[in-house]
């Protein structure tokens, strides 16, 4: 396809030019159907471009696939309003980024699903890609349409967007991904390959499930595994513009309301040696400034201080600063981040999640009030001037005395340290399959909204609230079932996509959309008695 004549009309056209550093483009005169005897795969990521590139997940998976002799990987995004109404208007498909070609002429495409509010943008990416959107409508021959897969930890619940994906990966894909990709190597029916990928325990079929099976979540050795040393590094600016190195999987810290904390367990780690060569070549490969320690807990890492001096070493000979985005509310953390700020200084972030002591020990996050204190002087003492501290609202037991906590606990800290700003983000708890909280109730929109304003009030720092209707319609589609497929066509249909992004998101439409299909979002919300069953209990992580 010949875009560039668009491009002049778009606002940030390197999101679709491709041919950044360290990009793969294995055969750009191929017939846009196959390449004999290869798989062409088409790994999508329903955001930005400017998103999707910073996802870790998508470089690990791109650089597997590129490396195989069997298949050739593309990547494509979201598009942003201005490129989709060209493509509307002149009637083209949505393209990869590498070679331009239609995401209909691909084999497979593998939506990379990282939560519940981008379900309508994988609706768009399909229709755009003049792909029909459910899977029904795409049975028979594979030389039609590509197969649809879907990864990632929204996939834990697949029930609310199955009608749409023909086959599921539950867990961790480095390994499982080329096993798709040999299978549709050796056959061409789409059945008989979904047959085939069944029988894998971590993929679950829709068509071809009885409701009954258990499929087991899959992971990986962290150790062996593949890990990108050339990350592609995009012309344009993105959220996270790093080199990005995961040093833990897993976190054995298990707070009650942590989903991710149950898909990404066990526990494991890469070890000080791996991880040192991961860098050199990292940093040689792409020329970064920046490297970035990636864990769930950073601080939590076994060698935690050993590997630091290390990486310290490097980094300071190369003049590369280095980010830990996660750290544990102690002054042993702000130690870690004193070594970071040779060449940069940034904030510190910590997540005390709740006001009171009794609702932290009641939601598994065992921090005093006094460590919090003590941390936050330190950090004073230590040269940071901002820090940024999250909560939660909403919580299961939360009562008045718990939301006083909140702003009690920031009061104390400004009265220790009068000098320090802060920056106050508070989230309405969403419930989440896997977890401790699954069976909790959702709290109702008057209630956040209540406790919003409050905390505005009572606060004099800085405080961000995050919309209780967006967090509303997560919380619906993280425990619904098979009935909201009809729900997200109907809101896809009526303009909704973007749902993350708060000056997109079109409530009113996604409350049109469940009147249309006679359901009432509130079924979902309230909490789950022992003796009903989970729809989503036959995966198993």
């Amino acid at each position: 396809m010949d875009i560039e004549k668009f491009l002049p009309y778009v606002k940030k056209p390197t999101r679709y030019i491709g041919q950044e550093w360290n990009s793969m483009v294995r055969s750009p005169k191929s017939p846009p159907r196959r390449i004999q005897g290869l798989v062409k795969f088409c790994l999508v990521f329903p955001d930005l471009y400017e998103i999707g590139m910073s996802n870790l997940g998508l470089q690990i998976l791109y650089n597997i696939l590129n490396k195989s002799e069997n298949v050739v990987c593309e990547r494509a995004f979201s598009p942003e309003y201005d490129m989709e109404e060209i493509l509307r208007e002149n009637n083209l498909p949505l393209f990869s980024i590498e070679t331009k070609a239609p995401l209909n002429k691909f084999d497979i495409i593998g939506f990379n699903i990282q939560h519940e509010l981008c379900y309508t943008n994988i609706l768009n990416i399909l229709d755009l890609a003049k792909i029909p959107l459910r899977s029904k409508e795409r049975d028979g021959s594979l030389s039609e349409y590509p197969l649809i897969v879907a990864g990632g930890p929204a996939c834990v619940n697949p029930l609310p967007i199955k009608d749409f994906i023909d086959a599921f990966v539950i867990g961790e894909g480095e390994d499982v991904i080329l096993k798709i990709t040999n299978y549709k190597l050796q056959i061409s029916n789409k059945l008989e390959l979904l047959k085939k990928l069944s029988e894998i325990p971590c993929i679950y079929v829709p068509s071809l499930h009885d409701g009954k099976k258990t499929i087991k979540k899959n992971t990986v050795d962290l150790e062996t595994s593949d890990y990108p040393v050339s990350p592609i590094v995009p012309f344009l600016d993105v959220t996270q513009n790093r080199l990005n190195v995961e040093i833990m999987r897993g976190c054995s810290r298990a707070c009650f309301f942590c989903q991710a904390s149950k898909t990404y367990s066990p526990r494991r780690i890469r070890s000080k040696k791996k991880l040192l060569k991961i860098i050199k070549e990292g940093l040689i490969s792409t020329g970064y400034d920046e490297v970035s320690l990636l864990s769930l807990s950073t601080s939590d890492y076994p060698y935690i201080n050993e590997l630091m001096d290390s990486v310290m070493e490097i980094c300071l000979e190369k003049r590369v600063a280095v980010a830990l985005p996660s750290l544990r509310c102690h002054p042993s953390s702000v130690d870690l981040a004193v070594k970071t700020r040779s060449f940069k200084k940034t904030s510190l972030t910590f997540a005390p999640e709740a006001g009171t002591e009794r609702l932290r020990r009641k939601i598994g996050k065992f921090i005093t009030d006094d460590e919090i204190l003590k941390t936050t002087e330190y950090a004073f003492k230590s040269g940071w001037r901002l820090i940024k501290l999250y909560f939660m609202v909403g919580l299961p037991t939360e009562t008045d005395e718990d939301i006083e906590g909140i702003v009690s606990l920031v009061r104390n800290v400004k009265k220790q340290t009068p000098q320090l700003n802060l920056n106050i983000t508070v989230s309405p708890f969403v419930p989440k399959p896997h977890t401790a909280f699954e069976r909790e109730k959702f709290f109702n929109l008057s209630y956040f909204n209540e406790k919003k304003k409050y905390l505005k009030i009572k606060l004099r720092a800085e405080v961000k609230f995050h919309k209780p209707e967006m967090s509303l319609i997560e919380a619906v589609f993280a425990k619904g079932d098979e009935r909201l497929n009809d729900v997200l066509e109907a809101a896809y249909k009526n303009g909704c996509r973007f749902d993350q992004w708060n000056e997109r998101f079109l409530y009113e439409k996604w409350c049109n959309a469940f009147f249309k299909c006679g359901i009432n979002p509130d079924d979902y919300l309230k909490e789950i008695t022992d003796s009903r069953s989970l729809s989503w209990d036959f995966i198993q992580l």
